[in-house]
């Protein structure tokens, strides 16, 4: 049902904005999660419209009603709307938003079904207006994207849900594909936008309303139109300004600006924004075959005509504003199945579509449209003209050969030429009467001798009514008339002309004997002719000829050809006279000597009549030099000179107040015009979208989402009984901290089970008491009791408050303390306290506080200890490591069991020395450089690697390092645990193999950390270490890190067994991990994962 059938809705009086809300199947989830998150007072009204099944009774406000402290209601006839209220629509019926009222209508069996979004949100677009809200939730199929694209339309605002977040994603993915959604969001996140928009309503409905009276909202307007101008060589300044005030509200309410200045200077920073406003400006009012009975007009008046008028077998259509092509492709078709219904193959078709909006055009090119896009082409044209893939409409290639699409702004770009048929429909309702006026004089120069312009129901060419005769009774369609028209530019630039640049055009050709006498007087004409221009009854310049800027210069302000404007003082007083003169008279004009303020020279010029042309009259100009005037100078004053000038200057001043007076009636008129054209052009905003007939497939699409959804709301059901069954039964069961409430007097309301449990008390002495004296408890605390107060006030809540209290019976206690005011309660007040003991938790921290510092005191005795035990254990190491390396150099004689027993010395020297100084390492790693400090690893590991250079260089290893990020460590540890790592790679190779050692780092996945047993939420960094030497057999993984233990004897590798017990170690202290994989004779990688932050 169309909620215009018989009368335009008139704007709406409300003040607040309309929420409509649209869903299908999996609606009802995404209903609760919506209402769960809207505001007490929004200040909006909620209109809820979903897909139900006609034979069941809706359930809806009694599911939702415990989601939302707003009033929810079911829609009876007439039914009043008010903000702050929640709207259901019943089961097998339609809503229509009329003004300020809510009206439901029956389904009947004609509409298309599962359309009530789509008849909902376009009434609540027409009446509301900007205050208009669309939401469309989860569902299949694409009910609601026409709704919310009329809604945008009409300066409203637009939500979908977001795919990911729908059960259904089929009518939130076809509103964004149409690009027709101002927000995409979660359910439960579009009540916060919604706020925000409220907010921007409530200021911007001032600049609606008002702000366009200020002085200088005028300016403003004008500076938004020249950035768009700038961004994008388009010039809205000539739109009417109702529309673009419309346009800019809904971007302030979108983009949250204040005020008109406010947007303007947001807009000027952001390109984005401008880009938006601009496709904003556009409003793309399409569809295939608008208004049938105009393509009737076309098969059955106009291609006749057409056709019978061709001059050859070439037939060119500009559909100048296409949009997205469906108008180019609607005429296309029905060309083609008029010519092959005559039979008539032998005419050539071209179908050139243009607009200005490159998006759109790349859509028309594809040539591709949704099931929503067609659903006003017949079946048969779908057969013959349409192949339906993936679930889309590619139009056929013998229509898509015939049009041409372009990017073309038909205001300011050269015009199509021999054009047998233009049509523009429903976009001069949206140009001011001089726009108006411009595009129909170049659409009269782009059209053939008669040629057809076709225009919208709201629209009308009777403004060049010299240039266009009117065909067809009820249809706006015109003829050409025989007329003088020029191409105006975009600005206006005199004419230049030179015999030169004219003759060096010709291209060096023999010309024929016959066509001598036309190349003589056209280079004559060009030469020696006065400078001169035509004029229409307007008394706008049609043509120039020549150079007139002697005489003329183009008026200040916007492009005007008026000639009285146009000519400069001293001309134009006398051109005006003459001008009427000659129209009265029917004589030719001739004033001599004008003169022309601040040049040498004097004006004459000649007006004269064009033969079979009495609309126009040509102007010729000539100027003589000032100085041959000197001669005829009148020398004498009679005494009546002063008197002259006196009635000349009266009579100046009387010709100007006409002059005034009448602008000011044309002013009026135009304004008339332009409100009876805004009038028209919500006619036609008004018009419905034509229902198609049902197919089967959608039928069963339909009771299937109808089913959903009665299956939906008795699942809800039988979950709130459960759950409230075991909400009631779990308060008792796991609440065991005391809980009481009172109210703003500070007597207690009531407690729970616990409370009384715990303070050894009834409820005969608790409830109805003052807080601060139940329980023989010392409550009466001044500050605790200053933050009870603050409460009342300003205060919602008490976080983690001790009160130090003693009680009889239970003695000294200190409790924590939490408290929040309860929201909307009856009576207003009520505070809930939650008290919790943690007296023990106090005093174990006392406790720890303690030990803690035993504990660092132990461990600065170890560091004394371990720095002791370092030198006195190495010391005799050392002598005998230098004693027996003597006797070695020394010793000449010694046998060779000697030499073997000395050797053995110095390996077991060595051994002891490595061992203790990794066991003092060992020890020392928990309270040795224990800060964690921001650090370069690349500065770490260059100065292991200079440390350690000797050995690298004598084993020839290679070692490649990757570039390293900084992180918080402690970088002692860091470096210790790089040397033990490298030297062990160094150390296990191959004989006779070279060590090839790879250090490199990379940002892990989720699963892998989640593998290693760490946490998802942390960021870490993995390095890895790996090399070609002996490897090891993957089942000692685990043993390898454990203290002394070892795959090889000391006599094969030399080593103490704690160097990758100390690596973990550090890796432990640094909240890692370290994994390792191996292979006999195929190396090792030791994987280590630090985290980012610390």
């Amino acid at each position: 049902m169309k909620p215009t059938d018989n009368q335009e809705p008139k704007k709406s009086k409300q003040d607040f904005p309309v929420v409509g809300i649209g869903a299908s199947a999996g609606g009802l989830d995404a209903f609760k999660k919506l209402l769960n998150a809207i505001p007490v007072n929004s200040g909006m009204a909620y209109v809820l419209v979903q897909h139900l099944s006609p034979e069941h009774h809706s359930n809806l406000v009694e599911i939702l009603s415990p989601h939302t402290t707003i009033p929810v209601h079911e829609i009876i006839n007439d039914i009043n709307l008010a903000p702050n209220h929640i709207y259901i629509i019943p089961e097998n019926t339609n809503l229509i938003a009329e003004d300020g009222i809510l009206k439901i209508h029956p389904r009947t069996r004609n509409e298309r079904k599962n359309a009530s979004i789509d008849i909902f949100f376009e009434s609540l677009a027409q009446v509301h207006k900007s205050f208009a809200i669309g939401i469309i939730l989860s569902g299949t199929a694409f009910d609601g994207t026409f709704g919310l694209k009329k809604i945008k339309e009409l300066g409203g605002v637009t939500i979908a849900q977001d795919p990911d977040t729908a059960a259904f994603k089929g009518m939130p993915q076809s509103a964004i594909e149409a690009d027709t959604v101002d927000y995409v969001l979660a359910p439960e996140l579009i009540p916060q936008q919604l706020v925000e928009i409220q907010k921007s309503y409530k200021i911007n409905h001032a600049y609606t309303e008002q702000d366009h009276e200020l002085k200088n909202e005028e300016e403003i307007l004008n500076q938004i139109t020249n950035l768009i101008l700038l961004r994008t060589g388009n010039d809205f300044s000539n739109y009417k300004r109702p529309t673009i005030r419309r346009r800019i509200s809904r971007r302030m309410v979108i983009s949250r600006k204040n005020t008109l200045e406010d947007y303007y200077y947001y807009l000027r920073n952001d390109k984005t924004e401008q880009d938006l406003l601009f496709n904003d400006f556009l409003i793309p009012v399409t569809y295939f075959f608008r208004d049938t009975s105009v393509f009737d007009s076309l098969t059955n008046l106009v291609f006749p005509q057409l056709i019978h008028n061709l001059s050859n077998n070439n037939l060119r259509i500009w559909v100048a504003g296409c949009a997205t092509g469906e108008e180019a492709y609607s005429i296309a078709i029905s060309i083609h199945e008029f010519l092959a219904e005559k039979n008539n193959k032998d005419i050539k078709v071209q179908v050139f579509a243009s607009d200005i909006s490159e998006k759109f055009i790349s859509k028309a090119r594809t040539a591709i449209y949704s099931v929503q896009d067609v659903q006003q082409v017949s079946t048969a044209r779908l057969q013959n003209y349409f192949t339906k893939h993936d679930g889309y409409y590619h139009v056929n290639k013998v229509i898509r050969e015939m049009c041409i699409f372009a990017v073309h702004n038909f205001i300011k770009d050269p015009p199509f030429a021999r054009i047998n048929l233009i049509s523009c429909r429903n976009v001069l309702i949206y140009l001011n009467p001089f726009l108006q006026s411009k595009v129909l004089s170049s659409f009269h120069y782009s059209l053939k001798e008669k040629g057809i312009l076709f225009l919208g129901k709201s629209e009308t060419a009777n403004s060049a009514h010299s240039l266009f005769e009117p065909i067809g009774i009820n249809e706006k369609l015109y003829i050409r008339k025989s007329a003088f028209t020029r191409y105006v530019p975009e600005a206006f630039k005199p004419l230049n002309l030179s015999i030169n640049s004219e003759i060096e055009s010709f291209e060096k050709k023999n010309v024929p004997e016959s066509d001598f006498r036309k190349i003589a007087s056209d280079i004559l004409f060009l030469q020696y002719t006065p400078a001169s221009v035509i004029i229409n009854e307007q008394l706008e310049i049609v043509h120039f000829h020549g150079d007139t800027s002697f005489y003329l210069l183009p008026s200040p302000g916007k492009p005007n050809f008026n000639i009285l404007k146009m000519a400069r003082e001293g001309i134009s007083f006398e051109l005006r006279n003459a001008i009427l003169k000659m129209k009265k008279y029917k004589k030719n004009v001739i004033k001599e000597n004008l003169i022309v303020k601040n040049q040498p020279y004097t004006a004459s010029f000649e007006i004269v009549s064009i033969p079979d042309n009495e609309e126009y009259l040509m102007i010729l100009f000539y100027k003589k030099p000032l100085a041959a005037l000197e001669g005829v100078k009148n020398t004498s004053k009679n005494s009546n000179q002063n008197r002259i000038v006196e009635l000349e200057n009266e009579l100046t001043q009387l010709r100007a107040d006409i002059k005034r007076v009448t602008e000011e009636q044309q002013t009026a008129f135009e304004e008339l015009q332009s409100t009876n054209e805004e009038l028209l052009s919500s006619s036609e905003e008004l018009q419905a979208m034509n229902e198609e007939l049902e197919t089967s497939t959608e039928e069963l699409q339909s009771n299937n989402e109808e089913l959903m959804c009665v299956n939906d709301e008795l699942v809800d059901r039988q979950e709130q009984l459960i759950s409230m069954r075991n909400y009631s039964e779990s308060i008792f069961k796991t609440i065991r901290e005391p809980l009481l409430i009172i109210d703003r007097d500070f007597f207690v309301k009531s407690a729970n089970p616990s409370f009384y449990k715990y303070f050894q008390t009834t409820e005969k002495e608790t409830e109805g008491h003052s807080f601060f004296e139940i329980g023989d408890c010392q409550w009466d605390i001044p500050e605790f009791k200053d933050l009870i107060v603050k409460m009342l006030g300003d205060r919602a809540s008490i976080e983690d408050f001790q009160v130090h209290t003693l009680c009889k019976g239970i003695g000294k206690k200190i409790m924590m303390v939490n408290a929040r005011r309860i929201l909307n309660a009856k009576p207003a007040g009520m505070i809930l306290l939650a008290l919790e003991d943690i007296t023990d938790v106090v005093t174990a921290n006392e406790q720890l506080t303690i030990k803690n510092q035993e504990l660092q005191k132990y461990n600065e005795q170890l560091e004394t200890f371990s720095s002791a035990a370092s030198h006195d254990l190495q010391e005799p190491l050392r002598k005998i490591h230098i004693f027996c390396q003597r006797i070695i150099d020394n010793e000449k004689n010694l046998s060779e069991t000697s030499k073997h027993n000395l050797d053995r010395i110095l390996f077991a020297v060595t051994n002891m020395s490595q061992l203790i100084a990794d066991l003092i390492d060992y020890t020392r790693i928990n309270f040795v450089e224990k800060e964690y400090k921001k650090t370069d690893l690349n500065v770490l590991l260059k100065k292991t690697m200079s440390d350690i250079k000797d050995i690298v260089l004598e084993k020839n290893a290679v070692i490649e390092i990757a570039p390293f990020p900084q992180l918080k460590v402690i970088p002692y540890q860091i470096q210790q645990l790089f040397t033990n790592l490298i030297l062990n790679a160094v150390k296990y190779t191959k004989e006779g193999v070279i060590p090839e050692i790879k250090i490199e780092t990379q940002k892990p996945s989720v699963d892998e950390i989640l593998e290693i047993g760490g946490n998802k939420d942390t960021n870490y960094i993995r390095i890895s270490i790996s090399d070609n030497g002996i490897g090891f057999d993957q089942e000692f993984d685990a043993k390898i890190f454990e203290p002394f233990y070892r795959l090889h004897s000391n006599n094969q590798y030399h080593g103490s067994g704690l160097g990758l017990t100390l690596v973990k170690k550090i890796i432990d202290n640094h909240h890692g991990f370290i994994t390792v994989r191996s292979k006999v004779n195929e190396g090792t990688v030791f994987f280590i994962y630090l985290p980012m932050q610390l």
